[in-house]
């Protein structure tokens, strides 16, 4: 019998909440190639459709609770004390927005909201989280940065609620890495004025120009087309079709 382990730190799952299941798996099946299989929920409850990688699932979807909601991607973060977390959230300005609960098959969860409203998910896993496997693949999730209007209170923030650790960012451009013991976790950067604090998270693409063709054939919307980063690669951010932001990720070529 395999020993359960997990990755504290860590983001071990993505999670869209849609207004429209299946115009979301259209997009998002035609954009990256993903296959989705639904996994049994609880008896009463709609089954879970799982995007998957070859053999992999890597995120899930559900229709939002509420028509006021907006669609949006939800990160979750591995933690040993799914309870403990939302303590700390709250004690350092923040909110529980669901749970903690439990999600039989699944674990414990919660969702929590920091002092800026910018929303993140928290996961202990009842099997377990997946063991990283190298650098992603196209089509798989690769990285999450965080926009906050008050970095230096958002470095407080989920260094104390995750216990991440801080260095500067490969840009050079002033931004934060979020580790956790030896993995990159996520980058932490000043929103642009107007905009709100938010998580957003990274799909690895091959073209990014024939990816944003793409997006906008299947009905959607390219929001940011080009980002250099330097020592990094090239970003664009887009919204799916019912109005999920996400990232997409080009590696240098060569």
């Amino acid at each position: 019998m395999n020993a359960v382990t997990h990755t504290p730190g860590r983001v071990v799952w993505r999670e869209l909440m849609t207004s429209d299941l299946e115009r979301a798996k259209g997009f998002y099946g035609e954009l990256f190639g993903w296959v989705f299989k639904d996994f049994p929920m609880s008896e009463g409850q709609p089954p879970y459709p799982i995007a998957h990688v070859g053999d992999k699932g890597i995120a899930g979807l559900m229709q939002k609770p509420s028509p006021e909601m907006p669609s949006f991607w939800l990160s979750y973060v591995s933690v040993k004390d799914v309870d403990e977390a939302v303590g700390k959230a709250k004690a350092s300005g923040g909110s529980a927005l669901f749970g903690p609960m439990d999600v039989p098959e699944v674990g414990r969860l919660g969702m929590i909201a920091d002092f800026d409203n910018a929303v993140i998910g928290l996961l202990r896993s009842t099997q377990g989280d997946q063991a990283p496997e190298g650098m992603p693949q196209m089509g798989e999730f690769c990285w999450e940065t965080m926009s906050s209007t008050d970095p230096e209170r958002a470095k407080a923030f989920y260094s104390e609620v995750f216990g991440w650790t801080q260095k500067p960012g490969p840009s050079g451009n002033g931004d934060v890495v979020f580790g956790a013991e030896e993995a990159m976790v996520a980058d932490l950067q000043q929103a642009q004025p107007g905009t709100p604090s938010m998580w957003l998270t990274y799909v690895v693409v091959d073209d990014l120009g024939r990816a944003r063709e793409r997006v906008k054939q299947l009905g959607g919307a390219v929001v940011v087309p080009l980002i250099e980063v330097p020592n990094v690669g090239n970003i664009a951010l887009i919204a799916d079709p019912t109005g999920g932001h996400i990232g997409l990720f080009e590696a240098p070529k060569g």
